[in-house]
């Protein structure tokens, strides 16, 4: 029988080959990344932006709340301002007579960040039809009554001058950009205070 001899290995060769990625295979995984991180980050922007918009509107909604509660916690008036198209700001009135002078603090500002202001936008009046004859509307009176608006310790949301209890709403939103109205109300017999949402379709469901 004939013995065959194992033969050495050639030289450069090695016993388990190794084997790795081309330049040209790297650039192709790295190509299919940066186009799949760019539809999730194309599809998730609108989602951003309406979670930003809610929040917004959340927060005007909240600072109404804060403010009659406070007001009926401390026995005091509560009045409630717009500075600026994009503020909302609350003061303790310590007079018994708003208005009467006296150093009365500012217990809350709310800021809107930009792009989001007070704004109508061409949108119908919510299904508490409280008015929609500007972004903010008190007594059916654009920007609110000339006496103030103000909580009082009962709860009631009233005309400072009167003290007769008011009704109204206050719009927010990106101008030209109808899906992201959102609304708050107040009814002023109880302070009741509610939060609307657009359905990008001049149409509102409450949030």
């Amino acid at each position: 029988m004939k013995k065959t001899e194992a033969r050495p290995l050639a030289e450069g060769s090695r016993g388990n080959c190794q084997s790795g990625f081309s330049i040209i295979e790297l650039l192709v995984v790295i190509s299919i990344i940066l186009i799949i991180t760019g539809i999730a980050i194309t599809q998730l922007k609108p989602n951003l932006q309406t979670a930003k918009i809610d929040a917004a509107m959340r927060q005007v909604l909240e600072t109404f709340r804060q403010a009659r509660e406070y007001s009926i916690a401390n026995r005091r008036y509560v009045q409630i301002t717009f500075p600026a198209n994009n503020q909302l700001q609350l003061i303790q009135l310590n007079t018994l007579t708003p208005g009467a002078g006296g150093l009365n603090p500012v217990l809350d500002t709310v800021t809107l960040s930009p792009p989001l202001t007070f704004t109508l936008d061409g949108m119908v009046d919510t299904p508490d039809g409280y008015g929609n004859s500007g972004a903010i509307e008190f007594e059916g009176i654009n920007n609110g009554p000339v006496g103030g608006m103000i909580f009082q310790s009962d709860g009631e949301f009233l005309d400072g001058a009167t003290f007769l209890p008011i009704n109204g709403t206050v719009y927010l939103g990106v101008t030209g950009q109808t899906s992201t109205a959102r609304a708050v109300t107040v009814l002023g017999t109880t302070g009741r205070v509610r939060g609307w949402k657009s359905n990008g379709n001049n149409a509102w469901y409450q949030f």
